[in-house]
């Protein structure tokens, strides 16, 4: 099934969601009109894009937060939206070596954060260690929207991010105008490179 929108959501606990929509909304935000524009640039594919955050209230054993949880929230908001959450854990069981989770119209990643880390320090982190996973994630469901088979939304995937993370294949590196940039300069995303990608 093709998604009508993606639908960015950062996950935070209750009692957090306040300090991390002060301290890490402005790059959540900018990351999802990113994504927006280079989706439309380096997959071909047209999607409106959105972002929220979801406070969440830990909940006892058999409630707690895990892929399970989002996918039900995933199945209450509607299947026909992608549904991409910035979560605070990490998967129990992934066959995504991002710490990251990819179904249906259904993707997440595991949110990494430096504690108290002043702002540019921090939203450079964000880009190098959860914004290229993001790409990856994203990658895996677009293509598959697009109609194309496993070998190419899945397998194509890793063996190009294998490249990246043990070859030293170089990331796509961008500033806050979306110009690609160099990796010595200013930049605030990173994304795998889909040009590297046989289906694409």
């Amino acid at each position: 099934m093709k998604a009508d929108k993606l639908f960015f959501i950062y996950v935070a606990k209750n009692h957090e969601w306040q300090q991390m929509q002060k301290e890490d909304w402005d790059y959540v935000h900018s990351m999802s009109r990113f994504y927006h524009w280079w989706i439309r640039r380096y997959l071909d594919f047209d999607i409106s894009v959105e972002a929220d955050i979801l406070p969440v209230i830990p909940g006892k054993i058999f409630d707690r937060m895990s892929i399970n949880y989002l996918t039900r929230d995933h199945q209450q908001r509607g299947k026909s939206t992608y549904h991409f959450y910035l979560a605070y854990f990490k998967p129990f069981w992934t066959d995504c070596n991002t710490e990251g989770y990819s179904a249906n119209n259904f993707g997440m990643v595991y949110w990494k954060r430096l504690q108290g880390a002043p702002k540019d320090r921090q939203e450079k982190y964000f880009a190098d260690t959860n914004c290229a996973k993001v790409s990856h994630v994203l990658s895996h469901e677009i293509i598959r929207m697009k109609g194309k088979k496993k070998k190419d939304y899945f397998e194509a995937v890793h063996e190009l991010w294998d490249k990246h993370v043990l070859a030293d294949e170089p990331y796509l590196y961008f500033n806050e105008l979306f110009h690609k940039v160099d990796r010595n300069s200013s930049y605030r995303f990173v994304t795998l490179n889909p040009e590297l990608l046989p289906s694409v």
